[in-house]
């Protein structure tokens, strides 16, 4: 009876650890990309880590920033997440995310687009991919226009002359690529003409700036364009210069991996973004990519961080951008690789992204995005400029007051409710505080047994 006992007690020993901890590690990762490529990538980890247990979830880029923010507001958000580099003044600006300065600051002269996951000098992220987009042109079309099919137009009077003389609609030909009609996107192609030109969306000191005139110069030219541009929406503007019907297009790198199979004959050339004039302003386009986050709720944010470090490697990056071409990985090291000399035009992109621009970390970024694309589209259906500038600062200022009260309100409910539903940040720390007190019971537990144990096989040889 006594050794049953005691067998039965050293199993309890036994168990009881795991039971406390947990056997393993599991940490849910959250992104936009196809399994094919971060299956791969997750399964050698795994392997190198055992125990450790990571769950992909593919999100959609249509539903993707509602999910996210559903998911925070539930205390459901995953471990670890991709976010764009867009939306992570919002995500920062809330308090959303985990410092996670001493995780990564190690890394930062070996990556690039550090901005978008700054703030207040502490970093909320780790950079994994980024990208920016070129001007496409046609060379066949630049060939019988007379122009130079060796070189792209350098400035935004080259630019407007070469697509007045290539634009023929009545044969079905365009002059220009002009997006329409689509969030997202009208203010990545409008917005490189004002920051060329020195213009800014929001300045130091956090004021809204868009009315300015180099703004208002960068729109009068674009409207200019526009007398000889094609007006729809990214794909359709992709398809209509794979064609061969667009002279020229702002686009991303996206498209060296369609054309060769949909338009194999199609001769094109890219080229630096024009600037203002020879003299004045600079070549410069939009800068984004993706920044991988840890929130607040992270389970294990060490082993989180080592997966972020693992995952942003060159040799588990590079075959996403081999691949789909949609995005060039972030470590500097991978611009080494032979597939940026093989086709110097993907050289190009290399180079426009040493002077391309990030929009504003601003909490307020994706109300801005929308009123900038509603500005610049307004325009270029006729409306004034003198009322869409006026109706653009109407508009971020009732949105900037729409969140000073939102922000007044949760205060005002956080000071006289101080037993509260928990933030993601409290819950996280109610989790530690648990698994802390379950681990000093543990090994509470463990001592009292030990010592009954030592006990009991005392007594049994004294029995004996």
């Amino acid at each position: 009876m006594r050794k049953t006992f005691i067998k039965s007690l050293l199993l309890i020993l036994v168990l009881l650890p795991g039971t406390l901890l947990g056997a393993d590690i599991e940490l849910t990762f959250w992104n936009f990309w196809d399994p094919k490529f971060i299956l791969p990538v997750i399964k050698q980890f795994e392997q190198d880590n055992p125990g450790v247990k990571i769950h992909n979830e593919q999100v959609s880029w249509g539903n993707g920033l509602d999910k996210i923010v559903v998911a925070m507001a539930n205390n459901r958000a995953p471990d670890i997440c991709e976010l764009g580099s867009t939306w992570m003044g919002k995500f920062m600006g809330e308090g959303a995310l985990l410092d996670v300065t001493d995780k990564f600051c190690d890394l930062k002269p070996d990556y690039l687009m550090w901005e978008p996951a700054t703030m207040n000098g502490r970093l909320y992220g780790m950079p994994w991919l980024a990208g920016t987009r070129v001007m496409f042109y046609n060379r066949k079309l630049f060939k019988e226009a007379g122009l130079d099919p060796e070189r792209g137009p350098e400035t935004w009077e080259e630019l407007l002359a070469a697509a007045k003389l290539i634009h023929n609609p009545e044969k079905g030909l365009y002059g220009f690529g002009m997006n329409a009609g689509e969030g997202h996107i009208l203010y990545k192609k409008f917005m490189p003409f004002v920051w060329g030109n020195h213009g800014h969306i929001i300045d130091e000191q956090g004021n809204f700036v868009f009315d300015s005139p180099q703004t208002r110069e960068a729109l009068d030219f674009y409207l200019k364009l526009k007398e000889y541009s094609y007006c729809e929406k990214q794909d359709l503007l992709d398809e209509a210069f794979k064609r061969g019907r667009l002279g020229l297009a702002i686009s991303g790198s996206w498209n060296f991996a369609r054309y060769p199979i949909d338009a194999p004959e199609l001769d094109f050339g890219v080229a630096l973004m024009p600037k203002p004039a020879k003299d004045k302003g600079f070549s410069t386009s939009f800068l984004g990519g993706e920044i991988l986050v840890l929130f607040k709720t992270c389970k294990d944010p060490d082993m989180a961080a080592k997966f972020i470090r693992y995952l942003t490697t060159v040799e588990n990056t590079l075959p996403i951008t081999r691949e789909a071409l949609v995005s060039f990985p972030a470590h500097k090291d991978a611009y080494n690789d032979e597939m940026f000399s093989r086709d110097p035009r993907l050289g190009v992109f290399v180079e426009q992204m040493k002077t391309s621009v990030h929009p504003p970390i601003h909490r307020l970024w994706i109300e801005l995005e929308k009123i900038i694309n509603d500005t610049v589209e307004r325009a270029m259906y006729g409306e004034a400029p003198d009322k869409v500038f006026a109706d653009a600062a109407r508009e971020y200022a009732r949105v900037s007051q729409r969140k000073a009260n939102e922000q007044s309100a949760v205060a005002a409910s956080t000071g006289s409710v101080q037993v509260a539903a928990a933030t993601p940040a409290q819950n996280g720390g109610s989790t530690q505080i648990l698994l802390l007190t379950l681990i000093g019971v543990g090994t509470l537990i463990n001592a009292i047994m030990l010592m009954f144990l030592v006990y009991e096989v005392k007594k049994t040889q004294v029995d004996r």
